[in-house]
């Protein structure tokens, strides 16, 4: 199962890495947002590094959805990186601002995150 998502990650991180649209795609899109699919479940399923990398590989392609960077984030919080999440945090709020907080349902994603690390949000 590792094997085939790291071969997944690795063929995505290609296409989008041949792209020179300055912004995604609708093919590139959708492939984002599968990456950020797979952030946010590797997170619920406490995976916080395999959590990084897809969200990582999001963000280096150009996503401009708020949740990755807020998953990516928790993520780094849970690695003990609090540093970077914190700018993470920021990245997502001024993108949710820019979008209007429409475009992408970020309540309904983190309505299963609570606690501490939700106040950080």
């Amino acid at each position: 199962m590792c094997r085939k998502l790291a071969s997944w990650r690795l063929i995505a991180l290609s296409v989008l890495a041949a792209s020179t649209l300055p912004a995604p795609s609708f093919g590139q899109e959708n492939l984002l947002s599968e990456l950020y699919g797979l952030g946010a479940h590797a997170y619920h399923s406490r995976d916080y590094a395999e959590a990084y990398a897809n969200l990582t590989a999001a963000v280096e392609g150009g996503s401009r959805d708020p949740r990755v960077y807020y998953f990516r984030g928790l993520a780094l919080e849970n690695l003990g990186r609090p540093e970077d999440a914190q700018l993470d945090f920021e990245k997502g709020a001024i993108l949710e601002v820019a979008t209007g907080g429409d475009q992408y349902p970020i309540g309904k994603a983190l309505e299963r995150v609570q606690g501490v690390a939700r106040l950080r949000l």
